[in-house]
């Protein structure tokens, strides 16, 4: 025996919550032709006599009426089932969780994020400032769904998308030596003890990886001090804290306004991409996806 569709069980259930057979096709939107049809096939297939027909119209029978109660029950539990897999669609794309570096949380990201809360329909945005390598872990593990970092190498096994350019620049203040300098070489920048970020900061890995070529096996100094923060750096530099190696764009205004003096370096670039970064094997969310469309411009 045919299965029993759930348009049919919505034509039925119709009929006894409307009165008749127009109603109901009126109800569901179809002809009352089509209702009718539907119905005496239901009937042969059952081997049930759902309806008495007159010429007066046609109503329910009492196994009509039993089971069109049965079938308004069901259609209940479906329309429930219908509602929960929406709302869980809709739970889904209305959270997006980013996780940034600190230089394009706080320098970027309020941007873009600002361009998107504006388009209809923006998802609510869960966002993490961690240094680049916690970002990279991460996406990694599907604890986010779109990461944006700092680093100079591409994450292996992630798909990036570079979305800026950034410059590390070595500031002190007025009254450090340096400030007098016209340029510091290479050498004398790795010996120095810099105030510095913690391991996994992109902008600690880019100052190392270009210096590291310039002093070879002796290596980089180690940090003066490791600060978790940009913010906290750069406070105990504009202090006289001695020097640090942070973004052009986290000291811009500070430099131009004087309070912080940019030290020339005769030696390799430290320029270095901002890129997003993601899982290739899970499928963006649309919310991501147009984050990461508004970050590419």
């Amino acid at each position: 025996m045919a299965e029993t569709s759930i348009e049919e069980l919505r034509m039925l259930a119709a009929v006894e919550a409307h009165g008749s057979l127009t109603a109901a096709a009126h109800a569901v939107g179809v002809t009352q032709q089509a209702v009718s049809q539907r119905m005496r096939a239901v009937e042969r297939r059952w081997g049930l006599a759902l309806f008495s027909r007159s010429a007066r119209g046609t109503t329910l029978t009492d196994h009509g009426v039993t089971v069109a109660g049965w079938a308004a029950a069901v259609l209940q539990q479906m329309d429930g089932f219908e509602s929960a897999v929406r709302a869980l669609r809709v739970d889904s794309a209305a959270h997006v969780r980013l996780a940034a570096s600190l230089t394009v949380a706080e320098h970027l990201l309020p941007g873009w994020l600002v361009a998107y809360a504006a388009e209809p329909h923006a998802a609510q945005v869960e966002l993490a400032a961690v240094n680049s390598a916690s970002v990279v872990e991460r996406v990694r593990a599907g604890a986010v769904d779109l990461g944006f970092v700092e680093t100079p190498d591409p994450p292996e096994r992630l798909a990036a998308l570079v979305v800026a350019h950034d410059e590390v620049v070595i500031v002190v203040a007025p009254g450090h030596p340096w400030a007098r300098r016209s340029a510091v070489g290479a050498a004398e920048l790795a010996r120095t003890p810099l105030v510095s970020r913690e391991p996994g900061s992109g902008t600690r890995l880019t100052l190392e990886r270009a210096l590291v070529p310039v002093v070879g096996a002796a290596g980089v100094a180690a940090p003066a001090a490791e600060l978790s923060t940009t913010a906290a750096i750069r406070a105990t530099i504009l202090a006289g804290g001695g020097a640090a190696a942070l973004s052009e764009r986290a000291v811009h205004d500070d430099v131009a306004a004087g309070r912080l003096i940019r030290v020339p370096i005769d030696g390799p670039s430290l320029s270095r991409p901002l890129a997003a970064v993601w899982d290739p094997r899970r499928r963006l969310s649309p919310a991501a996806a147009r984050i990461l469309d508004i970050a590419g411009r």
